[in-house]
Protein backbone atom coordinates (compact mmCIF):
# COMPACT_ATOMS: atom_id res chain seq x y z
CA UNK A 1 0.00 0.00 0.00
CA UNK A 2 1.34 3.19 -0.54
CA UNK A 3 0.36 6.71 0.33
CA UNK A 4 -0.47 9.46 -1.93
CA UNK A 5 1.75 12.40 -2.03
CA UNK A 6 5.00 13.23 -2.19
CA UNK A 7 4.70 13.58 -6.18
CA UNK A 8 8.23 15.99 -7.36
CA UNK A 9 9.94 15.41 -3.89
CA UNK A 10 13.21 13.41 -3.71
CA UNK A 11 12.46 9.95 -1.88
CA UNK A 12 16.39 9.40 -0.90
CA UNK A 13 15.94 12.45 1.42
CA UNK A 14 14.24 11.40 4.89
CA UNK A 15 11.00 11.45 5.62
CA UNK A 16 8.75 11.73 8.90
CA UNK A 17 7.90 8.54 9.59
CA UNK A 18 4.20 8.09 8.99
CA UNK A 19 1.75 7.85 11.88
CA UNK A 20 -0.50 4.77 9.86
CA UNK A 21 0.95 3.19 6.84
CA UNK A 22 3.10 0.29 7.07
CA UNK A 23 3.65 -2.23 9.36
CA UNK A 24 4.89 -1.49 12.91
CA UNK A 25 8.25 -2.31 13.10
CA UNK A 26 10.13 -1.16 16.13
CA UNK A 27 8.90 0.37 19.20
CA UNK A 28 10.19 3.24 22.16
CA UNK A 29 8.83 2.78 25.34
CA UNK A 30 9.93 3.89 29.08
CA UNK A 31 9.18 2.53 32.38
CA UNK A 32 9.77 4.85 35.30
CA UNK A 33 10.48 3.03 38.30
CA UNK A 34 7.57 4.92 40.02
CA UNK A 35 5.03 3.66 38.13
CA UNK A 36 6.60 0.39 36.82
CA UNK A 37 3.98 -2.14 38.86
CA UNK A 38 1.02 0.17 38.09
CA UNK A 39 1.67 -0.51 34.31
CA UNK A 40 3.19 -3.16 33.89
CA UNK A 41 0.52 -5.35 33.06
CA UNK A 42 -0.86 -2.52 30.12
CA UNK A 43 3.10 -2.85 28.71
CA UNK A 44 2.93 -6.69 28.66
CA UNK A 45 -0.42 -6.93 27.30
CA UNK A 46 0.66 -4.24 24.22
CA UNK A 47 4.26 -6.07 23.46
CA UNK A 48 2.12 -9.30 22.87
CA UNK A 49 -0.35 -8.37 21.06
CA UNK A 50 2.25 -6.43 18.62
CA UNK A 51 3.45 -8.45 15.21
CA UNK A 52 5.51 -10.98 15.97
CA UNK A 53 8.43 -9.46 14.54
CA UNK A 54 8.10 -6.02 16.09
CA UNK A 55 11.30 -5.14 18.06
CA UNK A 56 10.86 -3.39 21.04
CA UNK A 57 13.21 -0.97 23.41
CA UNK A 58 12.52 0.08 26.76
CA UNK A 59 14.75 2.34 28.37
CA UNK A 60 13.95 1.41 32.13
CA UNK A 61 14.75 3.71 35.46
CA UNK A 62 17.14 0.83 37.52
CA UNK A 63 13.56 0.50 39.94
CA UNK A 64 11.83 -0.58 37.60
CA UNK A 65 13.72 -3.57 36.08
CA UNK A 66 12.90 -5.87 38.90
CA UNK A 67 9.00 -5.21 37.51
CA UNK A 68 10.19 -5.81 33.53
CA UNK A 69 11.77 -8.64 34.19
CA UNK A 70 8.30 -9.93 36.20
CA UNK A 71 6.41 -9.55 32.62
CA UNK A 72 4.64 -11.80 31.39
CA UNK A 73 5.81 -12.09 28.20
CA UNK A 74 5.81 -14.66 25.24
CA UNK A 75 9.26 -16.37 24.69
CA UNK A 76 9.08 -15.14 21.52
CA UNK A 77 8.20 -11.60 22.34
CA UNK A 78 10.67 -11.69 24.90
CA UNK A 79 13.90 -12.56 22.46
CA UNK A 80 13.15 -9.19 20.43
CA UNK A 81 12.55 -7.10 23.46
CA UNK A 82 15.95 -5.47 24.63
CA UNK A 83 16.01 -3.22 27.90
CA UNK A 84 18.66 -0.56 28.58
CA UNK A 85 18.88 0.88 32.30
CA UNK A 86 18.57 4.48 33.01
CA UNK A 87 21.09 4.87 35.21
CA UNK A 88 19.86 7.94 36.92
CA UNK A 89 17.44 9.37 35.14
CA UNK A 90 13.87 10.11 35.41
CA UNK A 91 11.63 9.05 33.63
CA UNK A 92 7.72 9.11 32.58
CA UNK A 93 6.08 6.91 30.39
CA UNK A 94 5.15 8.98 27.77
CA UNK A 95 8.31 7.82 25.20
CA UNK A 96 5.79 9.71 22.03
CA UNK A 97 7.42 13.61 23.33
CA UNK A 98 10.54 13.71 22.94
CA UNK A 99 11.75 11.97 19.32
CA UNK A 100 9.85 11.93 15.97
CA UNK A 101 11.51 9.25 13.59
CA UNK A 102 12.15 9.46 10.15
CA UNK A 103 12.24 6.81 7.40
CA UNK A 104 15.38 7.08 5.46
CA UNK A 105 17.38 4.69 3.22
CA UNK A 106 20.63 5.10 5.10
CA UNK A 107 20.60 4.35 8.86
CA UNK A 108 17.34 5.11 10.76
CA UNK A 109 17.38 8.64 12.57
CA UNK A 110 15.16 10.89 14.97
CA UNK A 111 15.00 14.31 15.83
CA UNK A 112 14.80 15.47 18.84
CA UNK A 113 13.42 19.18 20.14
CA UNK A 114 16.21 21.01 21.43
CA UNK A 115 14.27 21.34 24.74
CA UNK A 116 11.42 19.24 26.65
CA UNK A 117 10.61 20.12 30.08
CA UNK A 118 9.17 17.28 31.57
CA UNK A 119 11.73 15.07 34.08
CA UNK A 120 14.73 13.39 31.75
CA UNK A 121 12.65 12.11 28.44
CA UNK A 122 14.78 14.08 26.40
CA UNK A 123 18.18 12.94 27.73
CA UNK A 124 16.66 9.42 27.85
CA UNK A 125 15.83 9.03 24.06
CA UNK A 126 19.12 10.78 23.16
CA UNK A 127 20.84 8.08 25.93
CA UNK A 128 19.65 5.59 24.21
CA UNK A 129 19.92 6.84 20.76
CA UNK A 130 23.66 6.85 21.24
CA UNK A 131 23.77 3.13 22.11
CA UNK A 132 21.84 1.87 19.00
CA UNK A 133 21.97 2.13 15.21
CA UNK A 134 20.17 5.72 15.51
CA UNK A 135 21.28 8.83 14.34
CA UNK A 136 19.86 11.66 16.41
CA UNK A 137 19.65 15.34 15.49
CA UNK A 138 18.33 18.33 17.62
CA UNK A 139 15.66 20.61 16.30
CA UNK A 140 16.00 24.71 16.45
CA UNK A 141 12.16 24.56 18.09
CA UNK A 142 10.67 22.86 20.79
CA UNK A 143 8.19 20.56 19.80
CA UNK A 144 6.21 17.38 21.48
CA UNK A 145 5.22 13.90 19.59
CA UNK A 146 1.99 13.67 20.77
CA UNK A 147 1.06 16.86 19.17
CA UNK A 148 1.54 15.77 15.43
CA UNK A 149 0.52 13.40 13.35
CA UNK A 150 1.78 12.77 9.77
CA UNK A 151 0.06 11.17 6.77
CA UNK A 152 1.79 11.19 3.61
CA UNK A 153 2.79 14.90 2.90
CA UNK A 154 0.09 16.27 5.48
CA UNK A 155 1.37 17.38 8.92
CA UNK A 156 -1.46 17.83 11.53
CA UNK A 157 -0.01 19.63 13.90
CA UNK A 158 -1.77 21.16 16.89
CA UNK A 159 -2.26 25.05 17.25
CA UNK A 160 0.05 25.48 21.00
CA UNK A 161 2.85 24.30 18.93
CA UNK A 162 2.55 26.81 15.64
CA UNK A 163 1.90 29.26 18.09
CA UNK A 164 4.90 28.75 20.10
CA UNK A 165 7.45 29.59 17.13
CA UNK A 166 7.61 31.61 14.03
CA UNK A 167 6.25 30.81 10.55
CA UNK A 168 9.24 30.73 9.65
CA UNK A 169 11.06 28.41 11.86
CA UNK A 170 8.61 25.90 11.99
CA UNK A 171 10.44 25.32 8.29
CA UNK A 172 13.46 24.02 10.29
CA UNK A 173 11.51 21.21 11.10
CA UNK A 174 8.88 20.55 8.71
CA UNK A 175 10.27 21.27 4.97
CA UNK A 176 8.15 23.27 2.68
CA UNK A 177 6.86 20.04 0.44
CA UNK A 178 4.50 19.39 3.71
CA UNK A 179 1.34 20.94 3.76
CA UNK A 180 0.76 21.66 7.82
CA UNK A 181 -2.62 21.55 8.40
CA UNK A 182 -3.43 23.55 12.05
CA UNK A 183 -5.15 21.45 14.73
CA UNK A 184 -7.40 23.52 17.26
CA UNK A 185 -10.57 26.58 17.97
CA UNK A 186 -10.49 29.78 16.58
CA UNK A 187 -10.63 31.49 20.13
CA UNK A 188 -8.62 30.62 23.27
CA UNK A 189 -10.37 27.27 25.17
CA UNK A 190 -10.66 27.04 28.83
CA UNK A 191 -7.07 26.82 30.69
CA UNK A 192 -6.67 24.46 34.05
CA UNK A 193 -9.29 25.68 36.99
CA UNK A 194 -10.04 24.46 40.17
CA UNK A 195 -13.17 24.57 42.02
CA UNK A 196 -14.12 24.35 45.68
CA UNK A 197 -17.33 22.68 46.09
CA UNK A 198 -19.00 20.50 48.89
CA UNK A 199 -19.61 17.44 48.41
CA UNK A 200 -21.56 15.38 51.74
CA UNK A 201 -20.82 18.36 54.13
CA UNK A 202 -17.25 18.36 53.47
CA UNK A 203 -15.06 21.08 50.98
CA UNK A 204 -13.46 19.46 47.64
CA UNK A 205 -11.77 20.99 45.00
CA UNK A 206 -12.68 19.82 41.43
CA UNK A 207 -10.24 20.13 38.69
CA UNK A 208 -11.13 20.84 35.04
CA UNK A 209 -9.24 21.02 31.66
CA UNK A 210 -6.14 19.88 33.40
CA UNK A 211 -2.78 20.84 31.66
CA UNK A 212 -4.02 23.32 29.44
CA UNK A 213 -2.03 26.53 29.39
CA UNK A 214 -3.37 30.09 29.46
CA UNK A 215 -4.17 31.06 25.73
CA UNK A 216 -4.18 27.83 24.40
CA UNK A 217 -6.39 27.13 21.34
CA UNK A 218 -6.41 23.21 21.62
CA UNK A 219 -9.20 21.42 24.28
CA UNK A 220 -6.74 19.09 24.86
CA UNK A 221 -2.52 19.63 25.04
CA UNK A 222 -1.97 17.19 22.38
CA UNK A 223 -3.90 16.13 19.34
CA UNK A 224 -3.58 12.87 19.32
CA UNK A 225 -5.69 12.59 22.61
CA UNK A 226 -8.75 13.45 20.39
CA UNK A 227 -7.75 12.72 17.11
CA UNK A 228 -6.35 9.68 15.20
CA UNK A 229 -5.67 8.34 11.52
CA UNK A 230 -7.36 6.28 10.01
CA UNK A 231 -6.04 5.85 6.18
CA UNK A 232 -7.47 7.39 2.87
CA UNK A 233 -11.07 7.87 1.31
CA UNK A 234 -11.83 6.58 -2.30
CA UNK A 235 -10.99 10.21 -3.03
CA UNK A 236 -7.48 10.01 -1.56
CA UNK A 237 -8.33 12.15 1.45
CA UNK A 238 -7.11 11.68 5.17
CA UNK A 239 -9.84 9.61 7.18
CA UNK A 240 -9.79 11.10 10.09
CA UNK A 241 -11.28 10.25 13.50
CA UNK A 242 -11.98 13.30 15.80
CA UNK A 243 -13.85 12.69 19.84
CA UNK A 244 -16.95 13.60 20.55
CA UNK A 245 -18.01 14.02 24.04
CA UNK A 246 -21.65 14.14 23.34
CA UNK A 247 -21.72 11.14 21.38
CA UNK A 248 -20.15 9.42 24.07
CA UNK A 249 -22.95 11.00 26.63
CA UNK A 250 -25.29 9.86 24.51
CA UNK A 251 -24.11 6.71 24.11
CA UNK A 252 -23.88 6.49 27.86
CA UNK A 253 -27.21 7.89 28.17
CA UNK A 254 -26.67 10.98 30.03
CA UNK A 255 -25.99 14.79 29.82
CA UNK A 256 -22.95 15.75 28.17
CA UNK A 257 -20.74 17.76 30.78
CA UNK A 258 -21.18 21.57 29.99
CA UNK A 259 -17.21 21.51 31.07
CA UNK A 260 -16.56 18.65 28.40
CA UNK A 261 -15.77 21.86 25.66
CA UNK A 262 -17.65 20.05 23.05
CA UNK A 263 -18.50 22.74 20.73
CA UNK A 264 -14.54 22.84 20.00
CA UNK A 265 -14.58 19.47 18.92
CA UNK A 266 -16.76 19.93 16.22
CA UNK A 267 -15.19 23.05 14.86
CA UNK A 268 -12.58 21.46 14.79
CA UNK A 269 -14.38 18.85 12.71
CA UNK A 270 -15.66 20.73 10.70
CA UNK A 271 -12.92 23.13 9.67
CA UNK A 272 -10.94 19.69 8.29
CA UNK A 273 -14.38 18.37 6.48
CA UNK A 274 -14.21 22.10 4.77
CA UNK A 275 -10.86 21.27 4.18
CA UNK A 276 -11.87 18.44 2.39
CA UNK A 277 -10.51 15.39 4.93
CA UNK A 278 -13.21 12.58 5.41
CA UNK A 279 -14.26 12.95 9.24
CA UNK A 280 -15.53 10.19 11.32
CA UNK A 281 -16.62 11.55 15.03
CA UNK A 282 -16.06 8.65 18.01
CA UNK A 283 -17.62 8.97 21.43
CA UNK A 284 -14.66 9.97 23.88
CA UNK A 285 -16.13 9.88 27.13
CA UNK A 286 -15.06 12.54 29.90
CA UNK A 287 -15.07 10.97 33.19
CA UNK A 288 -13.02 11.51 36.82
CA UNK A 289 -10.87 10.07 39.33
CA UNK A 290 -11.54 10.79 43.08
CA UNK A 291 -8.57 11.59 45.57
CA UNK A 292 -10.51 10.81 48.72
CA UNK A 293 -7.82 11.92 50.92
CA UNK A 294 -6.89 14.92 49.46
CA UNK A 295 -10.80 15.73 47.99
CA UNK A 296 -9.61 16.24 44.80
CA UNK A 297 -11.95 15.06 42.14
CA UNK A 298 -9.78 15.58 38.43
CA UNK A 299 -11.86 15.57 35.28
CA UNK A 300 -10.33 14.08 31.80
CA UNK A 301 -11.07 12.14 28.73
CA UNK A 302 -10.79 7.77 28.13
CA UNK A 303 -9.07 8.74 24.74
CA UNK A 304 -10.14 6.21 22.41
CA UNK A 305 -8.16 8.08 19.78
CA UNK A 306 -4.80 7.88 21.34
CA UNK A 307 -4.22 4.38 19.21
CA UNK A 308 -1.10 3.11 17.38
CA UNK A 309 -2.46 2.36 14.03
CA UNK A 310 -0.97 -0.25 11.37
CA UNK A 311 -1.86 -0.36 7.82
CA UNK A 312 0.12 -3.21 5.34
CA UNK A 313 -1.15 -5.30 2.68
CA UNK A 314 1.54 -7.68 3.87
CA UNK A 315 0.53 -7.64 7.14
CA UNK A 316 -2.78 -6.52 8.18
CA UNK A 317 -4.67 -3.11 8.81
CA UNK A 318 -4.80 -3.15 12.73
CA UNK A 319 -5.40 -0.69 15.59
CA UNK A 320 -4.54 -1.10 19.23
CA UNK A 321 -6.89 0.26 20.96
CA UNK A 322 -7.22 1.22 25.30
CA UNK A 323 -9.83 -0.38 26.79
CA UNK A 324 -11.35 1.68 29.65
CA UNK A 325 -14.77 -0.77 30.46
CA UNK A 326 -14.00 -1.52 34.13
CA UNK A 327 -13.15 -0.86 37.50
CA UNK A 328 -14.67 2.15 38.59
CA UNK A 329 -15.88 2.84 35.47
CA UNK A 330 -17.47 -0.55 33.86
CA UNK A 331 -20.15 1.42 31.72
CA UNK A 332 -17.56 2.36 29.28
CA UNK A 333 -17.38 -1.18 28.02
CA UNK A 334 -20.50 0.49 25.82
CA UNK A 335 -18.05 3.19 24.47
CA UNK A 336 -14.88 0.41 23.49
CA UNK A 337 -17.77 -1.11 21.71
CA UNK A 338 -18.98 1.67 19.79
CA UNK A 339 -15.32 2.73 19.16
CA UNK A 340 -14.44 -0.97 18.14
CA UNK A 341 -17.02 -1.41 15.81
CA UNK A 342 -15.84 2.38 13.49
CA UNK A 343 -12.36 1.13 13.54
CA UNK A 344 -13.88 -2.70 12.18
CA UNK A 345 -16.62 -1.00 9.65
CA UNK A 346 -12.84 0.80 8.37
CA UNK A 347 -11.72 -2.68 7.87
CA UNK A 348 -9.40 -2.78 10.67
CA UNK A 349 -8.84 -5.62 13.41
CA UNK A 350 -8.96 -4.12 16.62
CA UNK A 351 -6.76 -5.40 19.39
CA UNK A 352 -8.06 -4.11 22.84
CA UNK A 353 -5.25 -3.00 25.44
CA UNK A 354 -6.61 -3.78 29.17
CA UNK A 355 -6.70 -1.91 32.24
CA UNK A 356 -6.44 1.44 30.18
CA UNK A 357 -7.65 3.56 32.98
CA UNK A 358 -4.28 3.71 34.40
CA UNK A 359 -3.24 5.75 31.31
CA UNK A 360 -6.27 8.06 31.35
CA UNK A 361 -5.60 8.88 34.90
CA UNK A 362 -2.36 10.10 34.11
CA UNK A 363 -3.25 12.11 30.90
CA UNK A 364 -2.34 9.86 28.10
CA UNK A 365 -2.73 6.42 26.06
CA UNK A 366 -1.01 3.97 24.08
CA UNK A 367 0.29 6.62 21.57
CA UNK A 368 1.59 8.36 24.21
CA UNK A 369 3.27 5.69 25.64
CA UNK A 370 4.75 3.53 22.40
CA UNK A 371 6.81 5.80 20.24
CA UNK A 372 6.64 4.01 16.53
CA UNK A 373 10.45 3.88 15.42
CA UNK A 374 10.24 2.10 12.15
CA UNK A 375 7.78 0.76 10.33
CA UNK A 376 8.07 -1.66 6.73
Amino acid sequence: MSEPGATGTDRRQPRFLSSHLGAIDHVLLFAPGHEAEHFAGIYAALINRLPQDCRVSIVAEVHALPHITGWSLETQRRERVSVLSANDLSLTAWARDPALALQSPDAPSLILPFELDRRDDLAAVAYWAKQSNYSAQSADIPFEGGNMLIAGDFVFIGTDSLDAVSAHAITTLIPLHYKIIPIGCADPVPEQLALNVRSGGAKWREIFHHHNRPGTRQPLFHIDMFMSLAGRDADGQPILLIGDPSLAAQILDTSPHPRSLGTCFDAIADTLIAQGMSVIRNPLPMIYMDDVEQRTRTWFYASSNNVLVQQSDSEGDIVWMPQYGHDNWPELEQTDAANRKIWEDLGFDVRFIPDAQKLAENLGGLHCMANVLSRR
